[in-house]
């Protein structure tokens, strides 16, 4: 950004013609794109004032740029760089998606940028697409965009087949009764491959049937539930007519990603985008006992039985309330972590990586969810351990009461609550005969709860209740499911959660004697510096951003039906800028300050002084280890912790 930019065109001009490499094209796409941020910010501006004065002077000043020319050549030099290496795969293809749904918002050259994207697209393999497939899926019914994404989902299902239609079955199988849309677009995309090939039209169709089965399933409820599963779903158990039988690619998390390793010059040309995947596990029936959960929804564990011989459990379940899409899409984030994270030599080497699991999106309110063996919910081994204690606890309802009938929570918590119950979790750690297990599982313990704080924190997620944090017995580390409370929706309820993550006593005394200070301090820093570092932060931001285009995020206020997809949008960016904002190094939480009872000498107003300081900014971007350190503050913080819901249990 030093040199003029007729001076860096002619040195980038000159270093791709000598390379001819990635690097040569992805950095001048880079710079352009830089370029191009300013005129996008300069044509959102120009929308938002319509003054004729303002206008007018924009038209006479002197534009450097030809806007045309910046588009495209932006768009087609990143996709030339992807027709030359992987090495920056999935950082391009984030970024594109979404700078091609900004120009289309701010109609920046938006025709020239479709038809620049649709001539360049078709030349990159579909195993690439791939890896954005569900995010092109998201996308696909922009106005704009519609043909060039559809015709890239329809290469990619011809390719990959198996893995492409479990994706598919969520805009087969959408339950909106307001949008046909996503119906209309699965059935055409399906209709138009199966003319191509008619095995794939009967491999898509019975899909679609297979997931209605699994959808009529999720939401069978009632008190005195009875699934006879061979006689009210026969399709899935196999028992079908010959027209009814199936066999699928068991939807587990392996199956369904790309590993896709660095490959550039000959060996990018002639890859074969199927030695990415590993070997295939179909499945043609599923087990026919089913166990039924005592949840409120009345979750279903099903078991595909795989080719291989072996059996894969799933979880068939429906949300009311919630969107499983949510989950889907964390997952997907948080694999982009992991790669993220394999990056990193310090972070590598500590062998730092979400344990993610693949959610199937059947409909907005049912999925199938990959079962995570050897589980238990970190609530259920409390209360185990408890049990084996001598002296008994106050229930939750006494404790509830104390709280109701206290005047000062902070002092009930700290002198009632917390002195009945004593940590109990390093003990578990006991139960491991061989002194280097106990070892290993206490520091993958350490370093999974670091993980997931800074993920955590990062993403605003909330809702971290002993039920919702799974401890693996195997191997010590810390699984999370049920992902409805994102991006700060824990700070809008009745009860705010103040805190940024669980790291309550229990946490705390299951990583030994240095507690916070030893190892998990050290990942939580070397975490932060990942997600923190530069080139990350735009590849995140990129894969968030699939939020704006599912209306996945609620709404918190009452908006006339004509204005709830702009608010939608408008949410939706706020959102993601509050991301951002904590990339940058910016806390919204912090340990809570004793109110002062002599406010004589106190500079703040009457109003600011009652003012929460929750969820509000503090001051400018510190660095990562000040960053981390704050958070720690406030997750452990007993006045915080005092404040929280009693349901979430913030003394265990």
């Amino acid at each position: 950004s030093l040199l003029l930019p007729r001076v860096a065109e002619a040195e980038f001009q000159q270093a791709k013609e000598r390379l001819n490499n990635e690097a040569a094209f992805f950095h001048h796409a880079s710079y352009l794109d830089y370029l191009l941020k300013s005129q996008i910010s300069e044509a959102a501006r120009s929308m938002s004032q319509s003054a004729p004065a303002v206008k007018k002077l924009r038209t006479a000043a002197h534009a450097p740029f030809d806007r045309k020319n910046l588009v495209t050549f932006t768009f087609r030099g990143y996709l030339q760089a992807l027709q030359r290496g992987t090495k920056r795969l999935h950082f391009i293809l984030n970024r594109l998606l979404q700078l091609a749904w900004e120009c289309c918002e701010v109609d920046v050259q938006k025709q020239d940028m479709v038809a620049e994207f649709q001539q360049e697209a078709a030349k990159i393999p579909p195993w690439m697409w791939y890896s954005v497939l569900s995010q092109l899926i998201s996308r696909a019914l922009h106005p704009d965009l519609k043909k060039t994404f559809t015709d890239i989902i329809k290469n990619v299902t011809k390719e990959y087949p198996q893995q492409a239609a479990w994706h598919l079955v969520q805009l087969l199988n959408s339950t909106n009764p307001d949008d046909r849309s996503h119906r209309e677009l699965g059935q055409d995309i399906v209709s138009d491959v199966g003319r191509q090939k008619h095995d794939l039209h009967i491999l898509l169709t019975t899909r679609r049937k297979i997931a209605e089965d699994f959808g009529k399933l999720a939401s069978t409820t009632g008190e005195s539930i009875s699934i006879h599963f061979a006689r009210d779903f026969p399709r899935l158990v196999g028992n079908g007519t010959q027209a009814e039988k199936w066999q699928v690619l068991v939807p587990l998390q392996s199956q369904m990603t790309a590993t896709i390793p660095r490959l550039d010059g000959s060996a990018l040309r002639d890859a074969n985008g199927n030695h990415f995947f590993p070997d295939v596990i179909l499945s043609t029936r599923c087990l026919e006992q089913v166990e039924v959960f005592r949840s409120k929804e009345k979750p279903k564990k099903v078991i595909f039985l795989g080719s291989d011989g072996r059996q894969y459990p799933f979880l068939c379940k429906a949300e009311k309330r919630g969107d499983l899409r949510k989950d889907s899409r964390l997952m997907e984030f948080a694999a982009m972590v992991n790669q993220l994270l394999a990056k990193s030599p310090d972070a590598n080497r500590r062998n730092l990586a979400v344990r993610t699991f693949h959610v199937v999106i059947i409909s907005e309110k049912c999925g199938l969810l990959e079962w995570v063996p050897n589980t238990k919910g970190l609530r259920h081994v409390i209360d185990d351990l408890w049990k084996t204690r001598k002296h008994a606890r106050p229930s939750l309802p006494q404790i509830k009461d104390m709280f109701d009938r206290s005047k000062d929570p902070y002092e009930t918590f700290t002198k009632q609550v917390l002195p009945r119950h004593p940590p109990v979790l390093h003990k578990w750690f006991l139960k491991c005969g061989d002194p280097s297990v106990w070892f290993a599982k206490r520091v993958l313990f350490s370093q999974s709860q670091a993980l997931w704080s800074m993920l955590g924190y990062l993403v605003g997620l909330g809702d971290r209740h002993g039920e919702n944090i799974l401890l693996d017995t195997d191997s010590g580390r810390l699984v999370h499911v049920d992902f409805d409370c994102l991006f700060g929706k824990g700070l809008l309820l009745e009860r705010p959660e103040m805190v940024p993550f669980r790291l309550t006593q229990n946490c705390v005394a299951a990583m030994g004697i240095t507690g916070v200070e030893g190892i998990y301090r050290q990942c939580c820093e070397v975490t932060m510096e990942v997600l923190r570092d530069r080139g990350n932060t735009q590849t995140l931001l990129s894969v968030l951003h699939v939020f704006v285009a599912d209306p996945l995020l609620e709404i918190t206020k009452k908006v006339a039906a004509s204005e709830l997809a702009e608010h939608r949008v408008q949410t939706a960016r706020y959102t993601i800028s509050e991301v951002e904002k904590k990339l940058n190094g910016m806390l919204n939480v912090g340990a809570a300050v004793e109110p002062s009872k002599d406010n004589r000498e106190s500079v703040l107003s009457k109003d600011e002084r009652k003012q929460s300081a929750l969820g509000r900014d503090r001051g400018v971007g510190l660095s990562v280890k000040g960053q981390v350190d704050e958070l720690i503050k406030a997750a452990t913080c007993k006045r915080n912790l005092s404040e929280m819901y009693v349901g979430w249990q913030p003394w265990l």
